[in-house]
């Protein structure tokens, strides 16, 4: 409830101050928590992203909509690890520092990405890089980041800390159109 009201307060605050804003309810983000002994891949296709012309930027995601390619593999992940009954949500509020939209073209720019990550009940600062570049009249962006399980208090138990990664590798792809 948190999360979707400072996107609430984010979208607002963009018709107060006369910013360009930059939205998308279909950002994707994938993850990669595999070992030798498992493969472990998943996507989420459905993620809010916002991100104002100051740099500003906001993502709110559903867990539950994360798709692994085995559904017993995404069984064990909403009910045993993320609990996403008790954290149905992941969000991140930050800014791209130095973003000037006037600067943004056809060719990807590399800028510094930071902020707070929320998930599994535990808020964390990201650091990322992260590259923009414009098509037409949207703003594409692509950032990659590593999230260590026991930073979100997610317990693996022993049996399988070999089959699941300690660090997880996350990637974030959006089009954003101008709204």
């Amino acid at each position: 409830m948190r999360a979707t009201l400072l996107i609430l307060l984010f979208c607002c605050c963009n018709l107060i101050t006369g910013q360009d804003t930059y939205r998308t309810e279909a950002a994707v983000i994938t993850f990669d928590a595999s070992t030798p002994l498992e493969d472990i891949h998943a996507v989420n296709r459905k993620v809010n992203t916002v991100i104002q012309d100051n740099g500003e930027i906001a993502s709110l995601l559903l867990v539950r909509e994360f798709d692994f390619k085995k559904k017993l593999m995404q069984e064990h992940f909403n009910e045993n690890y993320i609990e996403s009954d008790k954290y149905p949500k992941a969000y991140f509020i930050g800014k791209i520092a130095s973003f000037d939209l006037d600067q943004i073209t056809e060719s990807p720019r590399t800028f510094e990405l930071s902020g707070d990550l929320t998930m599994h009940g535990v808020t964390r600062p990201i650091t990322a890089s992260v590259k923009v570049n414009k098509e037409g009249e949207a703003l594409l962006m692509e950032t990659t980041f590593i999230v260590r399980t026991e930073d979100y208090k997610i317990k693996v138990p022993r049996l399988l800390f070999k089959k699941i990664a300690e660090e997880i590798q996350v990637e974030v792809s959006a089009r954003l159109n101008r709204s």
